[in-house]
């Protein structure tokens, strides 16, 4: 993990180390978790399997006994999503940041898409609080014939306790690669509040979101009906497509999370009628 370097002036300080390791495998015509290694505070519920319409497709939450993510942590989530497997990942609720005496905190996500397989990887909002200071990096392996739809929304902090980009810093870093090593896309988000207005720069808006679509099925037909979804919400999104036609992404401004959360479903379900119908 590569260190950016808006954060070379905070000190080393460690706390906690927490990983969750989650190898996803078929068996028979459902996904399940085929190993699972954990280190507090991050814990994984068993696979459920809750939609008629998708039977086989595991849900799977990741969640924390920390209630949050505090300063010097060091979290680690890898997910290998085996040949032909079908899954959603998320959190149980929102992961708060909490305001920092010492150091920053980190989180990677590094997940592997194998031949043939769905991943969703939708996580809840992240609320960085006052005097914050994060560091995400997510790293995307992803097959040439499989579809992995992730998201990443982020607060404006505690917007209720009047704390609007109050954090120090947060720092958001997305890179996807194809099975050979050769980069897909990557991108990138640096926030510095006080370097910067943001309640101009978000439009008075609290919530920005980014949905990344990665597949080779339907672009045409996914963007067409994401922007008919758009429409039909009270939102301010658009739809564009990503580097090396590896397919698509959405940009969200919005106040509600259940708004953002609402289309982010929506346009997860786009995705995943069009892969399952090309399988």
């Amino acid at each position: 993990m590569r260190i950016p370097r808006q954060f070379a002036k905070y000190d080393d300080f460690e706390g906690e180390k927490g990983s969750a390791s989650l190898g996803l495998a078929r068996s028979g015509e459902r996904t399940v978790l085929s190993s699972l290694r954990t280190r507090a505070p991050l814990l994984v519920q068993r696979a459920l399997y809750p939609e008629h319409k998708a039977p086989g497709m595991a849900h799977i939450y990741l969640m924390s006994s920390a209630g949050g993510i505090l300063q010097g942590d060091r979290i680690k989530i890898v997910v290998d999503a085996g040949k032909n497997t079908s899954s959603r990942i998320t959190t149980q609720a929102a992961t708060k940041i909490y305001r920092m005496e010492h150091g920053f905190a980190s989180q990677t996500v590094s997940l592997c898409a194998h031949p043939g397989s769905y991943v969703e990887f939708l996580p809840h909002q992240l609320i960085p609080f006052k005097s914050s200071r994060f560091f995400q990096e997510v790293m995307l392996a992803v097959s040439h014939d499989s579809t992995v739809v992730y998201s990443e929304s982020l607060s404006a902090g505690r917007t209720a306790s009047g704390e609007n980009f109050a954090f120090d810093v947060c720092f958001l870093r997305m890179t996807a690669r194809d099975m050979d090593g050769s980069i897909l896309f990557s991108d990138v988000c640096c926030m510095e509040p006080e370097k910067m207005a943001y309640e101009l720069l978000f439009g008075g808006k609290t919530i920005w979101s980014t949905i990344y679509i990665i597949t080779q099925y339907g672009h045409d037909t996914i963007d067409r009906e994401i922007m008919e979804v758009i429409g039909k919400h009270d939102i301010l999104a658009g739809c564009s497509k990503l580097p090396h036609d590896c397919g698509l992404f959405v940009r969200v401004l919005d106040d509600s999370i259940d708004s953002v959360r609402e289309l982010t479903m929506a346009v997860a379900r786009i995705a995943r009628k069009h892969a399952t119908a090309s399988r």
